[in-house]
């Protein structure tokens, strides 16, 4: 088989909860990782440097304002999606650790947030949520949200690229 790249390149941000042991998190609408919790972030636009494309696609994502505590480096993903003519997509995130900049944020165990009726989707996003760390399972997170939880565990990330052989778009 013949395998062509698409490479995506974006910034994302861990807000971790750690009295309440939750990772903020949206639920993707479009794309590979459709279905998927995952972080919030995205791409860094012509211009942009990428903490304000950080604070920027948090903002969008998540109708709230953030601050950069950490940069904890770039890591990448190659996972089978079929779009336009390639077969897989290379994905290349910068990680940051944030915390939110209003102090009065809403917070809590699988609290629904910024929550959108299917089809009303902004940013390829159904909502945010409040996801408890029990609660986050190879089978409903994004290889970014595993990453995020591989740190949030011991302090450190692999920086081997992480292949998916196999891997299933969810509706």
């Amino acid at each position: 088989m013949d395998i062509r790249w698409h490479r995506h390149f974006g910034v994302y941000g861990i807000c971790y909860d750690e009295a309440k042991e939750a990772l903020l998190v949206v639920e993707k609408a479009g794309g590979p990782y459709r279905g998927r919790y995952d972080l919030p972030g995205g791409s860094v636009d012509p211009g942009e440097g990428m903490l304000e494309a950080l604070q920027r696609e948090f903002l969008e994502e998540t109708g709230m304002p953030v601050t950069a505590q950490q940069n904890l480096g770039a890591y990448d993903f190659v996972v089978p999606h079929e779009w336009k003519d390639t077969t897989h997509l290379h994905h290349i995130a910068v990680f940051y650790k944030v915390t939110l900049a209003d102090q009065e944020a809403p917070a809590g165990s699988i609290e629904r947030v910024l929550q959108k009726d299917r089809g009303q989707e902004l940013n390829d996003s159904f909502g945010l949520e409040w996801v408890h760390l029990g609660e986050l399972e190879e089978d409903n997170t994004s290889p970014l949200v595993r990453k995020a939880l591989e740190w949030m565990k011991s302090g450190r990330m692999s920086s081997e690229t992480v292949v998916y052989e196999s891997w299933m778009v969810l509706q």
